[in-house]
């Protein structure tokens, strides 16, 4: 399946690289695609962080083949600073053949550059401040759902049953799949936040149809669902099916609550998992902790830095980068003056840049990596788990299909 070989390749890519150039900015030919594309950071283990400190990196970036990936170069070449680079050398053209002819010189005194640059320099800061923090909150979040996706398993696997429950498969199939829709949880999330979810082959665009992006994402969802859930199986099935419901417009929350919905019919029941107060309080605790993250998520992707700062912000910037010219001709000649503002544009405008980025911090996470770090954990603690003989080889006695029928129909749909 095309949806399954490009997250193998994506999570292939993210094991070798230092980073993952992602284009979500799709056009009509690969150059402009690559002209876009923004470095998203992998998981950093020993081996990357040796490299990222090296004490010659700041000579290696300044290499051919590194200014050649510069991302920030490829973005802001066109048509930023082909506009500004195409004004300042009619500025230089205009200045040497005709102010001479009595047309007069065209330039500003440099303080009217200068002066403005204060201003400016502290709408950038604030702005790209505002973002960073929006990005550290954002990595904050899903870190906060990997340590309650492994506190909660945990919990699950070792306290369940408790003192009045009873081992029996029904507990133990809700066990296993509990940590099951922890790690959906997760995936869900990923394409909850982003418009592709962190699907590459999938196309976007201003020509693609919102519904037809809500299809192929639907569609590949459901081939990662697949890799967690076995749909053979008519119960689990049945659960990929309510996930992937028509009708459930935020599947992150269907999926809370289908664990509710376990925790309530299966964990605090007494004859099944036996949850004593203090455990089923913890996790309660857990199950709204995860509300939490997911409503926390959504304020950051809904809520933008208030647009009519930024706009101000990127209206100030481009009119002071364009009178920049201006205020240097005087002083620099027509021979330096378009290399110097080209230099100083980039510099200035590549600032706000990286915190135009980091303002939507799922676009620029490795979310794919965080989904795999929530299933492996779990994965981890099954195994665990049984190797502590926590799910014996369990067979089906008499008194539990006595129990399961006597404590109703939701029960009895549970087990295998």
């Amino acid at each position: 399946m095309p949806d399954l070989a490009s997250q193998q390749h994506l999570a292939e890519a993210s094991r070798r690289a230092m980073s993952i150039d992602y284009c979500r900015e799709q056009g009509g030919n690969a150059l402009t695609r690559w002209m876009r594309g923004t470095p998203i950071d992998v998981n950093y283990d020993f081996r990357r962080w040796r490299k990222h400190q090296v004490a010659s990196r700041h000579l290696q970036l300044w290499s051919l083949r590194n200014i050649f990936r510069w991302d920030l170069l490829r973005r802001l070449l066109f048509p930023d600073l082909a506009w500004l680079g195409l004004g300042s050398g009619l500025l230089c053209l205009y200045n040497v053949h005709l102010a001479a002819c009595g047309l007069g010189l065209m330039s500003l005194p440099l303080v009217t550059v200068t002066m403005p640059s204060f201003a400016l320099g502290l709408l950038i800061t604030f702005k790209t401040q505002s973002g960073y923090d929006r990005f550290i909150e954002g990595r904050r979040l899903w870190e906060h759902l990997l340590r309650e996706s492994r506190a909660l398993g945990s919990r699950l696997l070792l306290r369940v049953p408790g003192a009045s429950g009873t081992a029996c498969t029904p507990v133990f199939n809700a066990q296993q799949r509990a940590l099951k829709l922890l790690t959906s949880f997760a995936v869900a999330l990923k394409y909850h936040l982003t418009e592709d979810g962190c699907n590459p082959h999938i196309k976007l665009g201003a020509k693609v149809l919102e519904e037809d992006v809500r299809k192929a994402t639907t569609r590949a969802f459901k081939a990662e669902l697949g890799g967690i859930w076995s749909l053979e199986c008519a119960e689990e099935r049945a659960i990929v099916d309510r996930i992937l419901s028509s009708t459930a417009a935020n599947r992150p929350l269907q999926i809370l609550h289908e664990l509710e919905h376990l925790n309530s019919s299966v964990f605090s029941v007494a004859q099944l998992g036996g949850l004593e107060p203090p455990a089923a309080n913890e996790v309660d605790r857990s199950l709204t902790a995860l509300h939490n993250v997911l409503g926390a998520c959504e304020k950051i992707l809904r809520t933008p830095i208030y647009t009519p700062y930024s706009r101000f912000t990127s209206r100030f910037l481009f009119v002071w980068c364009n009178a920049l010219p201006l205020g240097l001709f005087p002083i620099l000649g027509p021979e330096l003056t378009v290399p110097t503002t080209l230099v100083i544009s980039f510099f200035m405008l590549g600032i706000e840049d990286i915190g135009s980025r980091v303002e939507q911090p799922f676009d620029v996470l490795p979310l794919w990596q965080y989904c795999e770090d929530v299933d492996a954990s779990c994965k981890q603690l099954l195994d665990h788990s049984k190797a502590l003989g926590r799910f014996p080889g369990h067979v089906e006695t008499p008194e539990n299909e006595l129990l399961r029928q006597q404590l109703g129909p939701f029960v009895s749909s549970i087990s295998v």
